[in-house]
């Protein structure tokens, strides 16, 4: 303060001038300073809780499709049936080579098979394969097929002895045993194992991410027991990679170019990989921070960690369960670029503040060297007419303003003097008397001016010359000082009254002197800022207030639309799982199908065997007919013969009776002979009648045999035509069985997109809400500023078409983005597959 009575008025002037205008910047830049921090700062913690938030849903809606997976393959009986025609074929496969029935499967499905370095799309080895490629030829390509759409590392199937009978992958720990063997007991795989065996139906055990031994991979396992009726057959496991946790969160947005969103298990080892190292992470990077520890408390907040990549970290965690595991999702931003928005506006603000500081100094510096530099130049004027320097030009006296009267005054001082150099020596010793008379008056009026031009310089324009001169110039040139003493104040009072309003906010103060010269431009000058910004305020007021008005609507929209598709999303999931039971059931029915089939047409192959039968029988039939008319044949000639023997041993009977007491022992041959020929006779009619009776038979039995066979024949052609109905039946099934899985692939194709639409969906409200928040802070911001009511009324009816025009085209936004949304819902309803059409809606 001392030093300011000793600085000149051209020095003061712009110095305040100057020092006022950096009072207003520095108040203004810091005040902008710290709302844009706060700004910056809750954007960035409103992002990171977005991106955490739509992780941990992506990482636990992964891990409920995975057991969502497994609930429905261990519900279908193609699973039991793999499991146990598997178990089954291993079993007998062990029974014939013992210890090397495990390495013969390992080489044949794996260094032995047709495609060693793609083991999963190997079907069937072939004779290689024993017994066991037939079942596995059956089941593989369905596991095969989950494992590849849902990006799973392996399927396997674990019997209830613990042994692994089946591996998409075949890897070296199929046909290993997860119990018997310590090493395999201990890894994830066993205690996946360990974990499931015992557990209810539809129930699953997850194990974390290890170091698996026989694959020398990191994996996690998602296991669940698989059950036929109330008998425990063994456990289906899922095998999932950290490759597959990562892809899930690695495109999530909002964080920067070097920030990213990670799994922490509770160790503060990473579950997932980063992509911005080169090396793999999962189990091997650490990430600690209060803010993890925390977090598996069940909080969310936010802290710093400085071990990670080697740099300070934001760091932001939400715990997020995978079954009885609990796992911390973390959005982590280098610090140096989470506040690079923040530096950077500071750095512009003091560019501006700097820039707009060094204006304001040359303009203050050129408007005080327009008033100083008058007056220096006239008092100079004045110290050499005191000298007695009558030469000396007087400049300034055009000037319209007060400056110009002090000039026109010493003008005529000048003149006078001039005069008085001119006089007698009478009139030199009057002017000499009028000349000290005037001394005195110099003197006071050097009094008085020096008061009101001190004070002046002090920055008190306060003060006035309010001594009164017998000479009428001095009178008005002490009422010119007052005046020009009165305008500075005056003009200075002004802005500085408008700059503390506007360094207060309050827009509403104006100049309304009457000015002239330099001041009528600084009046105009600092009125057209006021005007100016009240007029920006102004329209970020409407502006904000259309934009909040705009984001409720879209906000009220999409919420209404995420519900929607929240509802599709659960209904096509259990249309899914419908579908998988409608699936198997009609698998199973063409199983059945085919297999009535195979009993039909052995039915008709032995139909027709015994056709042939009854044709041999006809045949044999016919024979015998003949055979029996050959016999009768032969029968009339042994009758014929008996006759004849008859008629001879009667001959006989009579020449010995001729011959006397000589013929009587031919006589007794000759009788013994006739009976037996009678005998014989008698012999052959019964066996004549006989063959007769047999040959009444045989042409019956024929009759017979012909009338089966005829209906045989129709049995036959009947079992031939059942044969192919069974056989269409079949086929028709199977079809059927692929249609039903394609919709089924369709349906879960479409589950995926209402999921990916309900994520999107969140994402747009998340973005809706921040926009939202901006628009509140933006409101804070403009609110703090006071502008006149009447301004507002008067800009209201211009301003108002524009607010509607900007509303209904935000509301044309929104509807337009909905239109987008349910076109794209059709496109998947109608093109998705071919069974998908017009008809789903009425199925």
């Amino acid at each position: 303060m001392r030093l300011l009575p000793q600085l000149k008025i051209a020095q003061k002037l712009p110095l305040a001038l100057v020092g006022s205008a950096l009072v207003v910047s520095a108040g203004v830049g810091i005040a902008s300073y710290f709302i844009g921090l706060g700004t910056v700062q809750e954007q960035r913690d409103q992002s990171m809780q977005a991106a955490l938030n739509t992780a941990s849903v992506m990482v636990s809606d992964y891990y409920h499709s995975a057991e969502v997976d497994l609930r429905l393959f261990v519900q279908r009986s193609d699973t039991v049936a793999a499991m146990k025609g598997l178990t089954r074929a291993l079993d007998e496969l062990r029974m014939g080579l013992k210890d090397r029935a495990a390495p013969q499967l390992q080489a044949a499905y794996g260094t032995e098979s047709p495609n060693p370095e793609d083991r999963a799309s190997v079907d069937s080895v072939g004779i290689k394969g024993a017994t066991y490629d037939a079942p596995h030829k059956r089941f593989h390509p369905g596991f095969r097929t989950l494992m590849q759409e849902r990006d799973y590392s392996d399927v396997l199937l674990i019997s209830a002895a613990g042994d692994v009978v089946y591996s998409v992958a075949k890897n070296p720990d199929f046909v290993s045993n997860v119990v018997s063997d310590a090493a395999s007991a201990s890894g994830g795989l066993g205690r996946a194992f360990a974990a499931a065996k015992d557990l209810p139906p539809g129930a699953a055990a997850f194990v974390d991410f290890t170091n698996y031994g026989p694959t020398g991979t990191v994996e996690s396992f998602i296991a669940m027991p698989v059950h036929e009726g109330e008998e425990f057959t063994g456990v289906m496991v899922l095998s999932i990679s950290p490759v597959a946790v990562s892809t899930q969160i690695e495109g999530l947005s909002g964080l920067g170019g070097t920030g990213e969103v990670v799994v922490v298990g509770q160790d503060g080892l990473l579950r997932s990989d980063s992509s911005h190292t080169e090396a793999a992470d999962v189990l091997v990077t650490s990430l600690t921070s209060d803010v993890i520890t925390r977090a598996f408390e069940g909080e969310s907040v936010e802290g710093i960690s400085t071990d990670y990549r080697g740099d300070t970290m934001v760091v932001r965690a939400k715990p997020v369960a995978v079954g009885d595991t609990v796992w911390a999702v973390v959005a982590v931003q280098p610090e140096q670029e989470a506040y690079a928005a923040v530096v950077e506006m500071r750095n512009m603000t003091l560019i501006v503040g700097g820039v707009l500081l060094a204006i304001a100094a040359v303009v203050g510096m050129l408007f005080a060297r327009s008033l100083t530099k008058p007056i220096s130049r006239l008092t100079s004027t004045m110290e050499a007419l005191a000298e007695g320097d009558l030469d000396v030009e007087v400049r300034g006296a055009q000037r319209q303003d007060e400056i110009g009267a002090m000039a026109r005054a010493v003008e005529v001082f000048r003149e006078n003097g001039i005069r008085i150099a001119q006089m007698t020596e009478a009139e030199a010793a009057q002017v000499l008397r009028t000349q000290a008379e005037r001394a005195a008056m110099m003197q006071d009026l050097q009094r008085a001016f020096g008061v009101v031009v001190d004070a002046a310089i002090a920055g008190d324009f306060s003060r006035r010359v309010e001594t009164e001169f017998p000479d009428p110039e001095l009178n008005s040139l002490a009422r010119s000082v007052n005046e020009l003493v009165d305008t500075v104040d005056r003009g200075i009072t002004e802005t500085g009254q408008v700059l503390s309003a506007l360094a207060d906010t309050d827009l509403t103060q104006r100049m309304h002197g009457d000015f002239h010269g330099a001041f009528a431009k600084l009046k105009a000058d600092t009125n057209a800022v006021a005007e100016k910004l009240t007029e920006v305020v102004g329209q970020l007021k409407e502006t904000s207030r259309t934009l909040k008005s705009a984001t409720g609507e879209i906000l009220s929209g999409a919420n209404d639309l995420s519900e929607r598709t929240t509802k599709q999303a659960a209904t096509i999931e259990e249309t899914s799982a419908t579908m998988e039971q409608l699936a198997a059931t009609v698998l199973q029915n063409a199983e059945r199908a085919k297999e009535a089939s195979g009993v039909a047409a052995q039915v008709t192959r032995t139909a027709e065997d015994g056709g042939q039968v009854m044709h041999q029988a006809t045949e044999a039939m016919e024979r015998i007919t003949q055979s029996s008319a050959k016999i009768s044949n032969i029968i009339g000639l042994i009758d014929d013969i008996a006759f004849q023997t008859n008629l001879l041993a009667l001959n006989a009977s009579v020449e010995a009776a001729r011959a006397g007491d000589a013929g009587k022992g031919f006589a007794v041959v000759a009788v013994e002979v006739r009976r037996l020929a009678q005998s014989a006779a008698q012999a052959s009619n019964e066996v004549k009648v006989l063959i007769e009776q047999s040959a009444t038979e045989v042409n019956s039995g024929s009759k017979l045999v012909s009338d089966a066979a005829a209906k045989l024949e129709t049995m036959l052609q009947a079992a031939r035509s059942s044969n192919e109905l069974m056989g269409s039946i079949a086929r028709e099934s199977g079809e059927q069985a692929s249609a039903i899985d394609e919709v089924n692939t369709a349906v879960r194709t479409m589950d995926e997109m209402t999921q990916h639409n309900a994520a999107l969906v969140e994402e747009i409200n998340a973005a809706i809400e921040q926009t939202e928040a901006q628009a509140n802070e933006l409101d804070r911001v403009v609110d703090i500023f006071t502008t006149e009511a009447a301004a507002a009324e008067t800009r209201r009816p211009s301003t108002e078409p524009a607010r509607q025009t900007a509303v209904q085209s935000l509301a044309a936004g929104a509807r337009g983005l909905q239109d987008k949304l349910r076109t794209a819902a059709k496109s998947y309803l109608s093109h998705g597959n071919a069974a998908v059409d017009k008809d789903w809606n009425e199925f």
